[in-house]
């Protein structure tokens, strides 16, 4: 059996030293530290360092306050990433505002100096500080790594926000929006006051970048490759001028980042409405049209998904994304001949795109092509390795149809690692270790597919199964006994077969 030990910010707080952890993210006395180094030496060294890490990332950290003609109009939070004064924040800060004024850091002669550039597909603006000093002034540098999903992190969130509030939280849903990468709504409570705070991970790696839905207010870590992706716009202009370009409100809106946010969460109706502000100032972007189609075909209004279809090959005919929002419609009403034809198009315009690649290989496969199917998640995984629905697609169908459960287990477990949340990706690694007699390994998956989903009635039969080939008879009948009432009919039989002796 393999043995678990705490990589968690709350790991530690049940460990013995529980008060080493409220030290770290209270940033109590360095002479407590040193008080339980002799108790705990080796754990001790390693949170030094993560103190040293809060430390550097709170100092990298301030806040940009907005007025316009004296009025307070937003606030957001913002970062250092180099040493002549480059620094991420949210751009919605800059859109209605004449003046801005920085705080919450140490150096207090901190002014905006330029706006450098903008994403506008995660409401991110690059701008330039003047008065770094690069002696005595912190930056960050952006980890490499990528989020576990099944962790804690910690966001550098807005002073006011902290009142009655943590900024320690975990991760409740994973996302893979259009253009975006890999993201994930977290379970932080926050104004969008900080929204732009840097996220660090339990070992004090940067992550990820703090957004907040404008609507609904639920906070969403941003990965932080974003920081080197090619969305970006180059502005490179003076705060002066920036003020009085005629595009500001268009650069600075969140409209487009909140869209593929909502529509990543499968708030169809939600997120259409965001294009529908989005592409009333960008009429011309055939791609907005593309991505609206996406959301109309979802949420059932054929109609108007085929007139942002066709606008949007007229715009463009080479906009490949339409496809694939018709190829999902087929797919939902049970046309897959018609699926696999449109996700080929797609594909052919839009080569790199592994969503895709996901979708055909899932249209292969009800078309019983498997080979094709395998292939095509294979290519899938080649061009995004981090996308958690490949890996489990071709875990699944390995482990349907070919012998090779081990390559499949690695599968399964790879998509588990990168989205805990995939529907039973816990429970087909369960049956895995089942079927190789490991019950109790298969035990403690099943009970981590429970904690995801306790109505999964697979997972509560099989972990039955398990227990009952252990032994503990008693907790395989109450298993089947909570699948039965979930209206699993199998588990009745396994219930009057064995269970009527157990007292």
């Amino acid at each position: 059996m393999k043995h678990f030990y705490p990589t968690s910010i709350s790991a530690y707080i049940s460990s013995p030293g529980a008060g080493l952890q409220s030290l770290l993210w209270k940033y109590a006395s360095k002479a407590l530290l040193l008080l339980l180094l002799f108790w705990h030496p080796t754990l001790l060294k390693s949170q030094i360092g993560i103190v040293d890490i809060i430390d550097k990332t709170e100092a990298a950290t301030f806040t940009i306050t907005a007025y316009d003609n004296g009025v307070v109009v937003d606030t957001a939070r913002a970062f250092f990433i180099s040493a002549d004064g480059l620094a991420i924040t949210s751009a919605s800060v800059l859109r209605h505002c004449d003046t801005t004024f920085i705080s919450d850091h140490k150096n207090k002669k901190l002014s905006l100096s330029k706006v450098i550039a903008i994403n506008r597909s995660t409401n991110l603006a690059m701008i330039q500080v003047a008065g770094f000093n690069r002696e005595n002034d912190t930056y960050l540098n952006p980890s490499r790594a990528n989020f576990e999903a099944p962790s804690e992190f910690m966001a550098f969130i807005y002073n006011t926000d902290k009142r009655g509030r943590t900024n320690v939280f975990t991760v409740s849903k994973v996302l893979y929006p259009l253009h975006l990468g890999r993201a994930a709504v977290t379970s932080l409570k926050v104004t969008s006051s900080s929204r732009g705070a840097p996220i660090i991970n339990y070992s004090g790696s940067m992550v990820g970048i703090l957004h907040i839905l404008n609507e609904s207010g639920e906070s969403v870590m941003l990965p932080i490759s974003l920081i080197n992706d090619d969305n970006w716009k180059t502005v490179n202009t003076t705060w002066v001028k920036f003020k009085n370009l005629p595009e500001r409100d268009r650069l600075c809106t969140n409209e487009l980042a909140d869209a593929l946010l909502l529509q990543a969460m499968g708030k169809w109706l939600e997120s259409a409405r965001y294009f529908n502000t989005e592409i009333k100032t960008n009429k011309d972007n055939a791609r907005l049209y593309a991505m609206r189609c996406i959301s109309r075909y979802q949420y059932g209004n054929r109609t108007a998904a085929e007139e942002d279809f066709k606008k949007a090959l007229e715009l463009n005919s080479n906009e490949g994304l339409v496809y694939y929002g018709r190829a999902l419609f087929h797919l939902r009403n049970g046309n897959n001949s018609l699926a696999v034809n449109d996700l080929l198009k797609c594909l052919e315009l839009e080569e790199d795109f592994a969503p895709g690649f996901v979708m055909l290989g899932k249209a292969q496969a009800l078309n019983n092509d498997i080979k094709k199917a395998f292939a095509d998640f294979t290519y899938a995984i080649e061009l995004d390795s981090l996308f958690a629905d490949a890996w489990y697609e071709r875990g699944r169908i390995s482990l349907i149809y070919s012998s090779n459960h081990g390559s499949a287990l690695m599968d399964l477990q790879k998509a588990s690692v990168l989205d805990p949340f995939l529907e039973g990706v816990f429970t087909l690694i369960g049956d895995v270790k089942f079927n190789r007699h490991d019950y109790l390994d298969a035990i403690l998956d099943y009970d981590r597919a429970l904690r995801y989903n306790p109505r999964d009635d697979m997972a509560l039969m099989n972990r039955g199964l398990a227990y009952y080939n252990t032994g503990l008879k008693e907790n395989a009948c109450t298993d089947w006994e909570k699948a039965g009432s979930l209206g699993n009919t199998q588990a009745f039989k396994l219930i009057s077969r064995y269970c009527n002796k157990i007292k």
